[in-house]
């Protein structure tokens, strides 16, 4: 435990690349004037075009609307226009039940400096299909909980909580597809950064980004690599918790399925990994 809980604090010192371009989405619910936070987004830069990476369900909220984020400090909300890409709705007609869940926006205009620059290219995306044992991810995103308006403005708090991928037997009991999506040990009780916590409802993270750190494992002394970095594996879209004896998870859907919606909707555009 002594060593996990190392690891887990190397992996947490690597260099937010991943991490800064995670944004909070937010919208007016229930007829109110405050746009409220509802999940979260990755910018992410491709051929000369911007897209935020997020959860259909999300955006299912947004509708036609523009997608309102905050790039923090003491910016204004942003609204971003532009087109979506999704994956195919579930029986109900919406994202609810699609359990591919995963959406684009491709962004046509509002874009600032700010947010241009947090933006992570190609060389940050993680599309191997399998991943050395052990290996260390970061959930990282903006939880409701946390989040609020005050006022004219907007505060919220991106947070990170680093684990482990299940084996393929824990896949196999959940009926998680290992192609598609990715499951993060989330038990009750978690490791912070500090010690161990119950572990929070991530509602909010959705649409939020699963980092894989490159070159830390959570079982060996020994990095892997001198300069270890974050990439960008998964788009969080749901939690689990424990139950009848299956343990807690929280699933991504991998961002390959993210980029072959960008393939079919924009052929031309060059996608080099």
């Amino acid at each position: 435990m002594n060593l996990f809980s190392t690891q887990m604090r190397k992996a947490l010192e690597v260099k937010q690349t991943v991490e800064s371009a995670v944004l909070p989405v937010l919208f007016p619910l229930k007829r109110k004037t405050k746009p409220e936070q509802i999940g979260s987004c990755v910018i992410v830069y491709i051929d000369g075009e911007y897209f935020a990476f997020s959860a259909s369900h999300v955006f299912d909220v947004i509708g036609s609307h523009a997608l309102l984020v905050g790039a923090g400090g003491m910016e204004k909300l942003t609204p971003l226009s532009g087109e979506r890409f999704s994956t195919k709705r579930g029986p109900s007609g919406t994202h609810a039940d699609d359990p591919l869940d995963a959406s684009v926006f491709h962004i046509q205009g509002g874009l600032t400096d700010k947010i241009k620059k947090i933006a992570i290219t190609v060389d940050d995306l993680d599309v191997s299909e399998s991943s050395p044992s052990y290996s260390i991810y970061m959930a990282a995103g903006f939880r409701v909980k946390v989040s609020n308006t005050d006022g004219n403005k907007a505060n919220g708090k991106r947070e990170c909580f680093p684990s482990t991928e299940y084996g393929q037997d824990v896949y196999s009991s959940l009926s998680l597809n290992k192609d598609t999506h990715l499951g993060l040990a989330w038990e009750d009780q978690v490791f912070n950064g500090v010690g161990w916590q119950t572990s929070p409802s991530p509602k909010g993270i959705s649409g939020g980004a699963i980092m894989k750190v490159e070159g830390i494992n959570a079982m060996t002394s020994h990095n892997e690599s001198q300069k270890p970095k974050q990439l960008l594996s998964a788009i969080t879209i749901e939690q689990k918790r424990e139950k009848n004896g299956k343990p807690g998870v929280l699933i991504g859907t991998r961002i390959s399925l993210h980029l072959s919606l960008i393939k079919h909707f924009l052929p031309k555009l060059e996608i080099n990994i």
